[in-house]
């Protein structure tokens, strides 16, 4: 029997995939939950709330350079979230509690985003700690992150939760 939520057929979730190619046919909330639990399986509920807003405020951006406005879009928009690369995104321990509340907090999102508290403001970027603390230069108390290891932009917002450092830079 097939039930359509929302206008999203529902699939198998965390069903084993090949390959990333695999991924295209995957409904909304399978991909919320295929990121969340490749990128932050190990944080807390605050810290995969994060990881979420990120998508959402990206989404807002309505930009090509996100992926325009849709989960799928910004989810796998190449180079966006490295864990979709990973077989933590293509074969997800589906029995596993981790995987059981990325899987709930997805549906949230992809059902009722509303409902859900933003610990991250409208932070577009997260990255580990240790990596954020290697991309970044400081003068005074201004950060300022490069992407590509040559140019610096300033830290116009940042959120330290868990093991994830959120910011959004000047120009964003």
């Amino acid at each position: 029997m097939l039930i359509i939520i929302k206008e999203e057929l529902i699939m198998g979730y965390g069903d084993p995939l090949n390959s990333t190619n695999d991924l295209k046919d995957r409904s909304q909330t399978d991909l919320i939950a295929r990121m969340l639990y490749s990128e932050a399986r190990g944080e807390s509920d605050q810290g995969r709330r994060g990881c979420g807003y990120v998508v959402r405020n990206r989404m807002a951006k309505n930009s090509s350079e996100f992926g325009g406005n849709s989960y799928s879009g910004v989810i796998l928009k190449k180079y966006s979230f490295e864990g979709m690369t990973t077989e933590s995104a293509l074969k997800p321990d589906i029995n596993s509690t981790a995987w059981k509340e990325c899987l709930e907090l997805a549906q949230k999102f992809f059902l009722n985003p509303d409902s859900i508290v933003n610990p991250i403001g409208t932070c577009l970027w997260f990255v580990t700690n240790s990596l954020y603390k290697n991309k970044i230069k400081k003068s005074g108390s201004t950060e300022s992150y490069t992407f590509n290891g040559r140019d610096y932009v300033k830290v116009t917002e940042k959120k330290v939760i868990g093991g994830h450092t959120f910011f959004k830079v000047q120009g964003y």
